[in-house]
């Protein structure tokens, strides 16, 4: 089983939208909840791209590890 930590990033990025969650929840419908959900969108593509950003960077040591070693011997 794969168990890591939080970073403190994650960690204060998955409280900030916790709060904001709760805070839309409790606002009734037409008393500022669109700018709840922009924040929460914006928390999201913040989160999307770090993830994307953070399991990115193994696949391209693997690539450049193939091209290093396909150069060595001579391909």
């Amino acid at each position: 089983m794969n168990t890591q930590t939080r970073s403190p990033f994650e960690t204060s990025l998955h409280t900030a939208a916790s709060q904001l969650v709760e805070r839309a929840a409790a606002l009734p419908a037409e008393a500022g909840r669109p700018q709840v959900l922009r924040w929460l969108l914006a928390i999201g593509a913040l989160f999307v791209a770090w993830r994307m950003w953070r399991g990115l960077k193994p696949f391209l040591w693997a690539l450049f590890g193939l091209f290093a070693v396909r150069y060595f011997l001579g391909g």
